[in-house]
Protein backbone atom coordinates (compact mmCIF):
# COMPACT_ATOMS: atom_id res chain seq x y z
CA UNK A 1 0.00 0.00 0.00
CA UNK A 2 1.56 3.30 -0.85
CA UNK A 3 1.83 5.46 2.08
CA UNK A 4 4.22 8.69 1.65
CA UNK A 5 2.96 9.59 5.23
CA UNK A 6 -0.59 9.50 3.87
CA UNK A 7 -3.05 6.79 5.03
CA UNK A 8 -5.81 6.43 2.41
CA UNK A 9 -9.43 7.65 2.96
CA UNK A 10 -12.59 5.93 2.16
CA UNK A 11 -13.41 6.61 -1.25
CA UNK A 12 -16.60 8.78 -2.15
CA UNK A 13 -19.29 6.41 -2.46
CA UNK A 14 -21.73 7.06 -5.43
CA UNK A 15 -22.57 3.86 -6.99
CA UNK A 16 -26.56 3.42 -7.38
CA UNK A 17 -27.66 0.07 -8.07
CA UNK A 18 -31.36 -0.08 -9.43
CA UNK A 19 -33.26 -2.72 -11.58
CA UNK A 20 -31.97 -1.11 -14.64
CA UNK A 21 -28.19 -0.05 -15.47
CA UNK A 22 -25.58 0.87 -13.03
CA UNK A 23 -24.34 4.14 -12.91
CA UNK A 24 -21.30 5.64 -11.81
CA UNK A 25 -19.39 8.91 -11.32
CA UNK A 26 -16.88 9.72 -13.88
CA UNK A 27 -13.73 9.06 -10.73
CA UNK A 28 -13.00 8.01 -7.61
CA UNK A 29 -10.94 10.31 -5.22
CA UNK A 30 -8.37 8.18 -3.40
CA UNK A 31 -5.69 10.91 -1.89
CA UNK A 32 -4.51 13.01 -4.24
CA UNK A 33 -4.77 10.87 -6.94
CA UNK A 34 -7.95 10.91 -9.14
CA UNK A 35 -8.98 7.09 -10.59
CA UNK A 36 -10.98 7.21 -13.46
CA UNK A 37 -13.25 4.22 -14.00
CA UNK A 38 -15.83 2.46 -16.91
CA UNK A 39 -18.23 0.53 -15.25
CA UNK A 40 -19.77 -1.66 -17.91
CA UNK A 41 -23.69 -1.57 -18.09
CA UNK A 42 -24.57 -4.98 -17.70
CA UNK A 43 -26.43 -6.40 -20.47
CA UNK A 44 -30.46 -6.91 -20.38
CA UNK A 45 -31.52 -9.91 -18.68
CA UNK A 46 -28.31 -10.59 -17.12
CA UNK A 47 -28.57 -12.26 -13.70
CA UNK A 48 -25.24 -11.30 -12.23
CA UNK A 49 -22.72 -8.46 -12.91
CA UNK A 50 -19.05 -9.70 -11.86
CA UNK A 51 -17.66 -6.12 -12.39
CA UNK A 52 -20.50 -4.47 -11.02
CA UNK A 53 -19.52 -6.62 -7.66
CA UNK A 54 -16.29 -6.08 -7.50
CA UNK A 55 -16.52 -2.21 -8.19
CA UNK A 56 -19.26 -2.17 -5.06
CA UNK A 57 -16.95 -4.11 -2.74
CA UNK A 58 -14.20 -1.99 -4.08
CA UNK A 59 -16.06 1.16 -2.81
CA UNK A 60 -16.60 0.06 0.55
CA UNK A 61 -13.83 -1.88 1.03
CA UNK A 62 -12.61 -0.12 4.48
CA UNK A 63 -16.39 -1.43 5.89
CA UNK A 64 -15.75 -4.99 4.37
CA UNK A 65 -12.01 -5.29 5.68
CA UNK A 66 -12.85 -4.45 8.68
CA UNK A 67 -15.80 -6.63 8.94
CA UNK A 68 -13.34 -9.68 8.47
CA UNK A 69 -10.56 -8.07 10.94
CA UNK A 70 -13.16 -8.12 13.77
CA UNK A 71 -14.70 -11.39 13.27
CA UNK A 72 -11.44 -12.84 13.01
CA UNK A 73 -10.06 -10.76 15.90
CA UNK A 74 -13.35 -11.91 18.37
CA UNK A 75 -13.21 -15.40 17.65
CA UNK A 76 -9.53 -15.77 18.69
CA UNK A 77 -9.11 -13.08 21.33
CA UNK A 78 -12.41 -13.44 23.32
CA UNK A 79 -11.62 -16.26 25.74
CA UNK A 80 -8.57 -13.70 26.63
CA UNK A 81 -11.26 -11.10 27.64
CA UNK A 82 -13.34 -13.54 29.34
CA UNK A 83 -10.62 -14.17 32.09
CA UNK A 84 -9.04 -10.61 32.11
CA UNK A 85 -12.72 -9.76 32.86
CA UNK A 86 -12.85 -12.44 35.55
CA UNK A 87 -9.52 -11.28 36.97
CA UNK A 88 -10.44 -7.72 37.54
CA UNK A 89 -13.78 -8.57 39.30
CA UNK A 90 -12.16 -11.46 41.72
CA UNK A 91 -8.91 -12.65 43.31
CA UNK A 92 -7.50 -15.37 41.62
CA UNK A 93 -3.01 -15.60 42.25
CA UNK A 94 -2.28 -15.83 38.70
CA UNK A 95 -3.39 -15.96 35.37
CA UNK A 96 -3.40 -19.83 35.00
CA UNK A 97 -5.00 -20.55 37.89
CA UNK A 98 -7.64 -18.23 36.81
CA UNK A 99 -7.84 -20.39 33.60
CA UNK A 100 -7.67 -23.34 35.32
CA UNK A 101 -10.60 -22.87 37.71
CA UNK A 102 -12.54 -21.40 34.72
CA UNK A 103 -12.60 -24.52 32.76
CA UNK A 104 -12.76 -26.79 35.43
CA UNK A 105 -16.04 -25.30 36.45
CA UNK A 106 -17.79 -24.33 33.04
CA UNK A 107 -15.48 -26.15 30.12
CA UNK A 108 -13.71 -24.21 27.91
CA UNK A 109 -17.29 -23.26 26.21
CA UNK A 110 -18.03 -21.37 29.45
CA UNK A 111 -14.53 -18.77 28.53
CA UNK A 112 -17.11 -17.98 25.42
CA UNK A 113 -20.19 -16.96 28.01
CA UNK A 114 -20.93 -13.85 26.13
CA UNK A 115 -19.72 -14.28 22.99
CA UNK A 116 -23.22 -13.04 20.86
CA UNK A 117 -23.75 -9.95 21.60
CA UNK A 118 -20.16 -8.63 20.71
CA UNK A 119 -19.61 -11.00 18.06
CA UNK A 120 -22.85 -9.56 16.09
CA UNK A 121 -21.81 -6.20 17.21
CA UNK A 122 -18.07 -6.02 16.58
CA UNK A 123 -18.22 -6.35 12.50
CA UNK A 124 -20.57 -3.64 12.88
CA UNK A 125 -19.00 -1.55 16.14
CA UNK A 126 -15.50 -2.17 13.98
CA UNK A 127 -16.16 -1.08 10.70
CA UNK A 128 -18.42 2.20 12.22
CA UNK A 129 -15.13 2.84 14.12
CA UNK A 130 -12.66 2.44 10.71
CA UNK A 131 -15.19 4.55 8.68
CA UNK A 132 -15.32 7.28 11.58
CA UNK A 133 -11.74 7.23 11.74
CA UNK A 134 -11.17 7.25 8.20
CA UNK A 135 -13.99 10.22 7.44
CA UNK A 136 -12.77 12.39 9.92
CA UNK A 137 -9.04 12.01 8.63
CA UNK A 138 -10.08 13.32 5.47
CA UNK A 139 -12.27 16.32 6.73
CA UNK A 140 -9.74 17.26 8.71
CA UNK A 141 -7.29 17.35 6.00
CA UNK A 142 -9.97 18.96 3.47
CA UNK A 143 -10.58 22.16 6.37
CA UNK A 144 -6.73 22.51 7.83
CA UNK A 145 -6.69 25.68 8.48
CA UNK A 146 -2.89 25.96 8.56
CA UNK A 147 -2.76 23.67 5.21
CA UNK A 148 -0.41 26.07 3.09
CA UNK A 149 0.73 27.71 6.48
CA UNK A 150 3.11 27.05 9.98
CA UNK A 151 0.64 25.92 12.53
CA UNK A 152 1.15 27.68 16.42
CA UNK A 153 3.77 26.61 19.05
CA UNK A 154 5.14 24.15 16.17
CA UNK A 155 2.55 22.18 15.66
CA UNK A 156 2.07 20.05 13.26
CA UNK A 157 -0.92 20.50 10.88
CA UNK A 158 -3.01 17.60 9.57
CA UNK A 159 -2.09 17.30 5.92
CA UNK A 160 -0.23 14.00 6.80
CA UNK A 161 3.32 15.12 5.38
CA UNK A 162 5.54 13.98 8.21
CA UNK A 163 5.53 11.66 11.61
CA UNK A 164 4.18 14.31 14.14
CA UNK A 165 1.20 15.01 11.89
CA UNK A 166 0.43 11.46 11.13
CA UNK A 167 0.05 11.00 14.52
CA UNK A 168 -1.92 13.76 15.16
CA UNK A 169 -4.38 13.26 12.47
CA UNK A 170 -4.96 9.80 13.67
CA UNK A 171 -4.95 10.60 17.61
CA UNK A 172 -7.84 13.25 17.05
CA UNK A 173 -10.18 10.73 14.20
CA UNK A 174 -9.43 7.81 16.84
CA UNK A 175 -10.86 9.85 19.89
CA UNK A 176 -13.95 11.07 17.79
CA UNK A 177 -14.51 7.53 16.65
CA UNK A 178 -13.93 5.92 19.85
CA UNK A 179 -16.52 8.54 21.96
CA UNK A 180 -18.89 7.57 18.91
CA UNK A 181 -18.61 3.47 19.70
CA UNK A 182 -18.73 4.17 23.10
CA UNK A 183 -22.14 5.57 23.27
CA UNK A 184 -23.43 3.00 20.47
CA UNK A 185 -22.15 0.35 22.22
CA UNK A 186 -22.61 1.21 26.28
CA UNK A 187 -25.40 -1.55 26.92
CA UNK A 188 -23.94 -4.20 24.67
CA UNK A 189 -20.91 -3.96 26.53
CA UNK A 190 -22.63 -4.11 29.54
CA UNK A 191 -24.00 -7.50 28.85
CA UNK A 192 -21.21 -8.94 28.18
CA UNK A 193 -19.47 -8.29 31.26
CA UNK A 194 -22.15 -9.77 32.86
CA UNK A 195 -22.66 -13.09 31.28
CA UNK A 196 -19.43 -13.49 31.89
CA UNK A 197 -19.50 -13.45 35.40
CA UNK A 198 -23.35 -14.79 35.70
CA UNK A 199 -22.32 -18.14 36.38
CA UNK A 200 -19.89 -17.05 39.76
CA UNK A 201 -22.19 -14.96 40.74
CA UNK A 202 -25.21 -17.08 40.84
CA UNK A 203 -27.39 -14.35 38.95
CA UNK A 204 -29.40 -13.54 35.83
CA UNK A 205 -27.87 -11.29 33.38
CA UNK A 206 -31.08 -10.96 31.99
CA UNK A 207 -32.76 -9.44 34.76
CA UNK A 208 -34.29 -6.12 35.21
CA UNK A 209 -31.80 -4.72 37.13
CA UNK A 210 -29.22 -4.74 33.86
CA UNK A 211 -31.47 -2.42 31.98
CA UNK A 212 -31.14 0.31 34.81
CA UNK A 213 -27.62 -0.30 35.42
CA UNK A 214 -26.24 0.84 31.49
CA UNK A 215 -26.01 3.71 31.89
CA UNK A 216 -24.33 4.31 35.56
CA UNK A 217 -20.36 3.50 33.41
CA UNK A 218 -21.32 5.11 30.29
CA UNK A 219 -19.15 8.00 31.34
CA UNK A 220 -16.55 5.88 32.24
CA UNK A 221 -16.83 4.00 28.63
CA UNK A 222 -16.91 7.13 26.75
CA UNK A 223 -13.49 8.57 28.41
CA UNK A 224 -11.69 4.72 27.94
CA UNK A 225 -13.21 4.34 24.64
CA UNK A 226 -12.19 7.71 23.14
CA UNK A 227 -8.65 8.14 24.48
CA UNK A 228 -8.02 4.45 24.00
CA UNK A 229 -8.82 4.80 20.37
CA UNK A 230 -6.89 7.98 20.01
CA UNK A 231 -3.98 6.12 21.36
CA UNK A 232 -4.32 2.88 19.87
CA UNK A 233 -4.77 4.59 15.69
CA UNK A 234 -2.16 7.39 16.46
CA UNK A 235 0.58 4.60 18.00
CA UNK A 236 -0.46 2.50 15.09
CA UNK A 237 -0.16 4.69 12.33
CA UNK A 238 2.76 6.32 13.99
CA UNK A 239 4.59 2.87 13.56
CA UNK A 240 3.72 1.96 10.55
CA UNK A 241 4.96 5.23 9.20
CA UNK A 242 8.63 5.20 10.86
CA UNK A 243 9.13 1.57 9.91
CA UNK A 244 8.08 2.63 6.25
CA UNK A 245 10.24 5.62 6.60
CA UNK A 246 13.15 3.91 7.81
CA UNK A 247 12.82 0.83 5.10
CA UNK A 248 12.75 2.97 2.88
CA UNK A 249 9.80 1.80 1.25
CA UNK A 250 7.03 3.02 -0.52
CA UNK A 251 4.68 0.00 0.85
CA UNK A 252 4.53 -1.53 3.49
CA UNK A 253 4.19 -5.42 4.72
CA UNK A 254 2.53 -8.17 6.69
CA UNK A 255 5.61 -7.70 9.37
CA UNK A 256 5.26 -4.48 9.58
CA UNK A 257 1.57 -4.53 9.91
CA UNK A 258 1.61 -7.06 12.93
CA UNK A 259 4.88 -4.69 14.32
CA UNK A 260 2.93 -1.60 14.33
CA UNK A 261 -0.95 -3.03 15.58
CA UNK A 262 1.31 -5.15 18.34
CA UNK A 263 2.61 -2.21 19.47
CA UNK A 264 -1.19 -0.27 19.60
CA UNK A 265 -2.36 -2.75 21.29
CA UNK A 266 0.22 -2.77 24.40
CA UNK A 267 0.44 0.82 24.28
CA UNK A 268 -3.32 1.44 24.56
CA UNK A 269 -3.68 -0.75 26.75
CA UNK A 270 -1.11 -0.23 29.15
CA UNK A 271 -2.54 3.73 29.45
CA UNK A 272 -6.56 3.13 29.91
CA UNK A 273 -5.98 -0.38 31.87
CA UNK A 274 -7.24 1.34 35.19
CA UNK A 275 -10.12 2.97 33.28
CA UNK A 276 -11.55 -0.24 31.81
CA UNK A 277 -11.00 -1.98 35.60
CA UNK A 278 -13.16 0.50 37.10
CA UNK A 279 -15.28 0.25 34.32
CA UNK A 280 -15.84 -3.79 34.55
CA UNK A 281 -16.38 -3.23 38.23
CA UNK A 282 -19.62 -0.67 37.82
CA UNK A 283 -20.91 -2.85 35.57
CA UNK A 284 -20.56 -6.22 37.86
CA UNK A 285 -22.28 -4.72 40.60
CA UNK A 286 -25.65 -4.71 39.26
CA UNK A 287 -24.95 -8.95 39.73
CA UNK A 288 -24.36 -8.79 43.36
CA UNK A 289 -26.71 -9.57 45.93
CA UNK A 290 -28.92 -6.44 46.61
CA UNK A 291 -27.07 -4.62 50.07
CA UNK A 292 -23.47 -5.66 49.40
CA UNK A 293 -21.13 -2.73 49.19
CA UNK A 294 -21.19 -0.71 45.62
CA UNK A 295 -20.03 2.74 44.02
CA UNK A 296 -22.36 5.81 43.88
CA UNK A 297 -19.65 6.46 40.79
CA UNK A 298 -16.52 5.80 38.96
CA UNK A 299 -14.29 8.45 41.13
CA UNK A 300 -15.73 6.48 44.58
CA UNK A 301 -14.92 2.66 42.87
CA UNK A 302 -11.46 4.62 41.75
CA UNK A 303 -10.60 5.84 45.58
CA UNK A 304 -11.87 2.20 47.45
CA UNK A 305 -8.91 0.16 44.54
CA UNK A 306 -6.42 2.58 45.35
CA UNK A 307 -7.23 2.95 49.47
CA UNK A 308 -7.07 -0.95 49.37
CA UNK A 309 -4.46 -2.52 46.60
CA UNK A 310 -2.83 0.70 45.74
CA UNK A 311 -1.60 1.38 42.34
CA UNK A 312 -0.69 -2.35 41.89
CA UNK A 313 -4.27 -2.57 42.83
CA UNK A 314 -5.57 -0.43 39.12
CA UNK A 315 -3.32 -3.16 36.97
CA UNK A 316 -5.17 -6.14 38.14
CA UNK A 317 -5.77 -8.62 35.84
CA UNK A 318 -3.41 -6.61 32.96
CA UNK A 319 -1.40 -9.76 32.71
CA UNK A 320 -3.91 -11.38 30.26
CA UNK A 321 -4.26 -8.21 28.42
CA UNK A 322 -0.76 -7.92 27.97
CA UNK A 323 -0.65 -11.47 26.50
CA UNK A 324 -3.57 -10.89 24.51
CA UNK A 325 -2.70 -7.57 23.07
CA UNK A 326 0.49 -8.11 21.13
CA UNK A 327 -1.06 -10.98 18.67
CA UNK A 328 -4.35 -10.35 18.90
CA UNK A 329 -3.83 -6.38 17.77
CA UNK A 330 -1.17 -7.19 15.46
CA UNK A 331 -3.25 -10.12 13.87
CA UNK A 332 -6.58 -7.55 13.33
CA UNK A 333 -4.60 -5.10 11.30
CA UNK A 334 -2.76 -8.18 9.52
CA UNK A 335 -6.10 -9.28 8.08
CA UNK A 336 -7.31 -5.76 7.97
CA UNK A 337 -4.98 -4.77 5.45
CA UNK A 338 -5.00 -7.76 3.81
CA UNK A 339 -8.25 -7.78 3.57
CA UNK A 340 -8.23 -4.41 2.12
CA UNK A 341 -5.47 -4.72 -0.58
CA UNK A 342 -7.11 -8.07 -1.81
CA UNK A 343 -10.12 -6.11 -2.58
CA UNK A 344 -8.27 -3.33 -4.56
CA UNK A 345 -6.41 -6.46 -6.68
CA UNK A 346 -9.91 -8.12 -7.32
CA UNK A 347 -11.62 -4.66 -8.29
CA UNK A 348 -8.00 -4.40 -10.48
CA UNK A 349 -7.65 -0.66 -8.40
CA UNK A 350 -5.14 0.89 -6.91
CA UNK A 351 -4.65 -0.05 -3.06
Amino acid sequence: MSQHGEQQSISDRGSQAGTGAVTAPAATKIGTDVIQRTWVEPQAGSTFDAHGWRMALYENRTLASAITAAVTGMLVGYPFDSLKTRMQTYHYPSLLACARKSIAEEGVRGLYRGLLPPLLTASAAKSLSFSVFEETKHWLRRHDPFATQQAPFGLANFQRKTVGSVALSAGVSGSISGAVIAVLCCPLELIKVQMQLARLLNRDPTSSDTATASSKPVGTLIIRDSSGTAIYFASYETVKETLRRLTGSDTTGPLTHMLAGGTCGVVSWLLIFPVDLIKSTMQSQVLKPKGSKTFASSLQCLRDIHSRLGLAGLYRGISVSLIRAFPIHGLNFVVYEWARAHICRLAGRPE
